[in-house]
């Protein structure tokens, strides 16, 4: 769908969803490509009167090709021609409006830098200042500064900004290296000069300001990128103070301990998203800069963790949060902004999520998604209370083609209570229905209920998808999280299990009609799933798989990652103390149990999981006689970019699930008998290749 002209109507309360579609018209399966076609267009972004639209789409015609920049009026007359400009070869990052008269835009390009006496081209990123009426004499931000910072190594991304500084019309505050410190500097967004305003330290990674642009808060990254430092600081004394020190988990989406949430109206306190010591859950605070003090909690839940914030685009001043119990709700600090949310929210019907983008004047722009809703951008105003569609993310996937979710609740064996999200096919789900157990990865993350083309593509070809947020998941806070701890294919695997059995006690699915598949922990739980209830499954798929636990954690040590090999520790087992427990749970040790055939594929760039986890599955699972394949992926690191080997690992998967429990089931496995491949598994366009295939 094109850009140009997609404000198509005002919409009256009881009108229906952007694109919806009879069911008499329903597709009864959508493409890969229509599921994983990418965003073609920004996320708009509305100048700060309210009056101008910014965004960028990308279009490959002959006479305009790149990303296009456009800017609407929206106060100009019907008919009105938008401002656009082409970008050519350069990639268009990100948007934002400095004022009413200059317009931000970062833009990703191929430049030299010299490191250590030798050159080399690498992609760089870089931000230009634009008049929104012409958009032609762009002003290149830190032009006219020396070498030593435009083409310095750590200044490949020059393209984050710390504060728009909104009283300011001349200037922005950027962080930006100068030798291998990183400082906050002023930037003039007319000329792109630019002058160091706080200096910062060879560690600073971050930087946070309040009213004025006074930097209060800046994150500090240990050597190995791992442990982080939070250091604050209020106006009047100027003394920066160690608040906060934190371990990064790459593979959990748990909120830090400690982070910036928003500045306040008072210059001496700002607002924080964390979870103090002896704070159960993740909550949002007011915290006092000059005594150093939590003031008061200002935003918490129950049952679930604050999952987010909102910040004003602009001011950077806390708006209000986001939390996700079933659904995914907003609440703003406003009353007033929530009536107007509300108001939205419940045009809607409830059945999606409404995420506020953007806020200028009387307008706002919210972004629309949900399980049959792939996301669509809205345009509201206040005054005239009037909706009006942008457009949509996936404009080739048609809407009929979507699955409904059901929230599925359950009671494990120890009587836990769980809740997870089940994709219907076309036809509902029934004992005929083949199941398709999707366990999320993390382990601390969690599913929710949203769009998700992954779930949606196996739905579309006819299968049910079943995605618990068993014990460690994250979002209910940190005991729900820590009672995964050193539970890895016992009572994490037991709720995976139990969800399943719900599901059949409750004619959802047929006992010989299900698989397992997941990735990074989703596959060590797919495997475990395999190994130790065979009889519950027909299939296994593991991707980039943890399937030897003391060699997964010893890695750590191995790689001198002191923080990480402290978390896994404790999360998963120390392998001297633990090793009996961790040897009788690792599926590597587990091959001769496999009575159902197993597909296993893992980059080898993996710097998270090492590929070796695989290659030495796939060496266990040959040598115990068990029908497998394994594809190792060339060039990929832990998560699957969109791309090739993405398309291929999922055509792969489908054709192994149709023969496995689908249409196909009870033909001659294309499995059986494979040994290890190494490879990308896929050709240009995408498709299996056929000499990956050995039999």
């Amino acid at each position: 769908m094109r850009l140009a002209g997609l404000i198509l109507f005002i919409w009256l309360a009881g009108s229906g969803l952007v694109g919806a579609q009879a069911q008499s018209e329903r597709v009864p399966r959508a493409t890969l490509e229509q599921f994983l076609s990418e965003v073609e267009a920004s996320e708009p972004r509305l100048s700060p009167s309210g009056r101008y639209l910014a965004f960028y789409e990308h279009t490959d015609h002959d006479e305009e090709s790149g990303d296009i920049l456009t800017i609407r009026d929206l106060d100009a007359p019907p008919g009105a021609q938008d401002v656009r400009a082409g970008f050519g070869e350069f990639t268009i990052l990100w948007v934002e409006w400095a004022n009413e008269d200059r317009i931000l835009v970062a833009i990703a390009l191929m430049g030299n830098v010299r490191f250590y006496g030798a050159s080399f081209e690498i992609p760089f990123s870089r931000v230009l200042s634009f008049s929104p009426r012409t958009l032609d004499d762009p002003v290149v931000l830190f032009e006219g500064q020396s070498r030593r910072v435009t083409r310095s190594i750590f200044n490949i991304a020059l393209s984050d900004v710390a504060d728009l500084l909104p009283d300011d019309r001349d200037h922005i505050l950027m962080p930006a290296y100068r030798g291998d410190a990183l400082h906050l500097w002023r930037v003039n967004i007319n000329t792109g000069e630019a002058d160091v305003a706080e200096r910062g330290t060879r560690r600073t990674a971050l930087w946070f300001t309040g009213p004025g642009g006074f930097a209060v808060m800046r994150v500090d990254v240990s050597r190995s990128g791992r442990r982080v430092s939070v250091y604050t600081r209020d106006s009047k004394r100027g003394r920066w103070r160690r608040t906060a020190d934190y371990r990064i988990n790459e593979l959990s989406d748990a909120a830090p301990e400690f982070d910036w949430a928003g500045s306040s109206d008072n210059p001496g306190q700002i607002y924080i998203y964390g979870r103090p010591e002896g704070a159960g859950r993740t909550n949002v605070y007011l915290y006092d800069l000059v005594n150093n003090a939590y003031l008061e909690t200002v935003a918490s839940h129950d049952r679930v963790d604050i999952s987010r914030t909102l910040r004003d685009g602009r001011t950077g001043r806390y708006l209000g949060y986001v939390y996700v119990d079933d659904r995914q709700h907003v609440v703003f600090a406003d009353p007033a902004m929530q009536r107007h949310y509300q108001a939205v929210d419940g045009f809607f019907g409830g059945e999606v999520s409404v995420i506020p983008v953007s806020m200028a004047g009387q307008r706002m722009l919210f972004y629309v998604t949900g399980p049959t809703e792939p996301g669509v951008y809205y345009l509201y105003d206040r005054a005239a209370q009037s909706i009006d569609p942008l457009y949509m993310i996936r404009p080739g996937l048609p809407l009929a083609a979507l699955a409904e979710v059901e929230i599925v609740r359950y009671r494990t064996r120890d009587g836990l209570d769980l809740t997870g999200y089940l994709t219907l096919p076309e036809g509902g789900a029934r004992r005929s229905t083949p199941l398709v157990v999707m366990p999320h990865g993390g382990p601390e993350a969690r599913d929710v209920y949203d769009f998700d083309p992954l779930a949606q593509f196996l739905a579309s070809n006819g299968y049910a998808v079943f995605q618990p947020n068993f014990r460690g998941s994250a979002g209910y806070g940190e005991a729900f999280a820590r009672s995964g701890y050193q539970q890895w294919g016992l009572a994490m695997q037991d709720d995976i299990t139990d969800g399943v059995q719900h599901l059949l006690s409750a004619g959802r699915t047929g006992p010989d009609r299900i698989c397992i598949m997941g990735f990074s922990y989703g596959g060590y739980a797919a495997l475990m799933g395999g190994a130790t209830t065979p009889d519950l499954y027909q299939c296994v798929i593991a991707g980039a798989s943890v399937t030897d636990l003391p060699a997964f954690v010893s890695s750590w040590d191995e790689r001198e990652e002191e923080d990480a090999l402290s978390y896994w520790t404790e999360a998963i087992g120390d392998p001297d103390r633990d090793h009996d427990r961790m040897y009788n749970t690792s599926p590597v040790n587990l091959a001769g149990r496999y009575t159902v055939p197993v597909l296993l594929f893992h980059g080898n760039d993996d710097d998270i999981v090492p590929v070796d986890q695989s290659r030495r599955m796939a060496r266990a699972l040959e040598a115990a006689g068990t029908d497998y394949h394994y594809e190792e992926l060339r060039g990929v690191g832990h998560n699957l970019p969109p791309g090739v080997a993405l398309r291929g690992i999922m055509r792969q998967s489908l054709e192994f699930l149709d023969r496995s429990i689908g249409p196909e089931r009870g033909q001659t496995h294309p499995l059986a008998g494979f040994r290890e491949v190494t490879g990308t598994p896929v050709t240009e366009d995408g498709n299996v290749r056929e000499e990956s295939r050995r039999h």
